[in-house]
């Protein structure tokens, strides 16, 4: 159970044993620095409201009396409803307002989660106070991406999204060029919220994934068999790093449990608007075949070639946020692994009440998954089942494509596409 490559570590490591929840710090952590552009990203797209700003101890308060972010508030509000009136006047197409109605349905889940988010932030903060009196060679062992690595990443996307809006342009160029244009390319494909909810939902997944990553480097680090090792570990200082560990296991457990509450709602949003997307896309690109007999297989998908990619963006999301989540799982519960490896009936009394407690206190907490408001568990086998459910669905539109219904439905998309 011991690290032999951190020798030195373990060796300091006596000198910061004993744990204080009083000792803080206006030190700026690196979740407080990553978070600013994150939590700009949610302001403008309407998940936060602007009025939260972050304190310089780090947590996130709602400044209440300035008229300033009132005013951003209300202006960011109303460029979003005549950008969704804009995108209505141009006709009833029925593609356009599900997205329309995805988009709202999103921002008004976060709107309601809201003091749930700020909870899981300013939990995350309060956090790291407490971790940070442990040593800081194991803090900085592993740890979540930097703000560069976060700004990259925003950058490639913003890159992506620009790209393939050029590309939509470019292959379905409008008849006519106005403003009236530009909100549609904000609420069509590929949408920019799906960008947002894919940020943001990863930013504190990998953030909470990384500090149960760093509380099994802190188990690693006691000596094999918990036994006392001179000039290095006493008694009393295994217990209090057991039961230090224990307690901070405890608490992000609770703050995995405030993810859920405020960005569950977002998470069964998104994955049954996405759901219904990539089915529904997925069809009208078989529906194309049929439709345009007469041209060539390249000219098909060049033609719709913005469809494709887009499928490909759903299932790649989809996927970025199942994995992530799993991800999380597999840390939350790698710790349990240590711990049946000791003989409990060997161990000191103290010791062995602390295991016992770390024990039930996981097996309780494993029922606590990451899950989409409790409507679904986001894990590895919500993959299989997606894929179940598109192959049921899809083979539903093709008996049913001659259907009055879906052959309207079809022709009002196609005409979107001929009249954008």
């Amino acid at each position: 159970m011991g690290d032999p490559a951190r020798p030195n570590v373990i060796r300091r490591y006596r000198t910061c044993a004993s744990f204080s929840c009083a000792n803080t710090t206006r030190m700026a952590t690196v979740f407080q620095t990553t978070l600013k552009p994150i939590l700009f990203l949610g302001q403008i797209m309407g998940l936060i409201n602007f009025s939260y700003t972050l304190e310089p101890t780090g947590l996130l308060i709602r400044t209440s009396n300035s008229p300033y972010y009132s005013f951003l508030e209300i202006f960011r509000m109303c460029f979003l409803i005549i950008c969704t009136y804009l995108v209505h006047v141009r006709g009833i197409y029925y593609v356009q307002q599900f997205r329309l109605i995805k988009f709202w349905v999103i921002i008004i889940f976060a709107r309601v989660s809201e003091t749930w988010i700020i909870k899981l932030i300013n939990g995350i903060v309060e956090y790291d106070r407490k971790h940070k009196t442990f040593s800081p060679e194991l803090l900085l062992y592993k740890r979540s991406p930097s703000k560069t690595c976060w700004n990259i990443i925003l950058l490639s996307f913003f890159i992506y999204f620009i790209g393939y809006e050029t590309c939509v342009f470019f292959l379905w160029r409008p008849k006519s060029l106005d403003l009236s244009v530009i909100p549609i390319y904000l609420f069509s494909m590929p949408n920019i919220i799906d960008f947002t909810i894919l940020i943001v939902v990863c930013f504190f997944l990998s953030n909470i994934g990384f500090r149960f990553l760093a509380l099994n480097n802190f188990w690693r680090c006691l000596p094999v068999d918990l036994a006392p090792i001179s000039g290095e570990w006493s008694h009393s200082e295994i217990v209090i790093l057991i039961e230090n560990i224990r307690l901070l296991h405890a608490e992000l457990s609770e703050i995995l449990k405030i993810f859920n509450l405020g960005y569950g709602p977002l998470l069964l949003g998104y994955f049954v608007g996405s759901f219904i997307d990539l089915m529904y896309v997925f069809y009208l690109m078989i529906y194309h075949e049929f439709k345009l007999p007469n041209r060539s297989l390249t000219e098909k998908i060049i033609k719709y070639l913005p469809l494709h990619i887009f499928n490909i963006q759903i299932i790649v999301f989809i996927i970025f946020i199942v994995v992530a989540a799993s991800w999380i799982h597999d840390m939350k519960k790698e710790i349990i692994s240590y711990l049946r490896l000791y003989k409990i009936s060997c161990l000191p009394f103290d010791i062995k009440i602390q295991v016992k407690m770390f024990m039930n206190q996981i097996s309780i907490s494993q029922l606590d998954e990451i899950t989409a408001y409790g409507f679904f568990t986001v894990n590895i086998s919500l993959v299989v089942t997606i894929i179940a459910l598109l192959m049921t669905g899809f083979s539903t539109l093709i008996q049913l494509r001659n259907h009055p219904i879906i052959m309207e439905l079809s022709n009002n998309t196609y005409q979107f596409h001929q009249d954008i």
